[in-house]
């Protein structure tokens, strides 16, 4: 059962951080003059939505110390 939360964090991170890549892509582009690239912004969503599902749970386990199955991220 672990793995399969494990596993949910990353792709539910990943998914909503592919979403807001694209919708600031796709606000960001007129404002800079350039085109709108969606894979590049699918990329860069990927990525960011990794670093995120791994660094975030790792950080807050570090600041708060209780017995939960986060605490032991370290």
């Amino acid at each position: 059962m672990k793995e399969g939360m494990i596993m949910g964090r990353y792709i539910v991170t990943i998914v909503w951080s592919v979403i807001y890549m694209m919708v600031i892509g796709f606000i960001a582009a007129p404002l800079t003059q350039s085109a709108f690239n969606p894979k590049e912004a699918l990329i860069i969503g990927v990525v960011f939505g990794i670093l995120f599902a791994a660094i975030i749970p790792t950080i807050t386990a570090h600041s708060h110390k209780d017995k939960s199955k986060f605490s032991n991220l370290k």
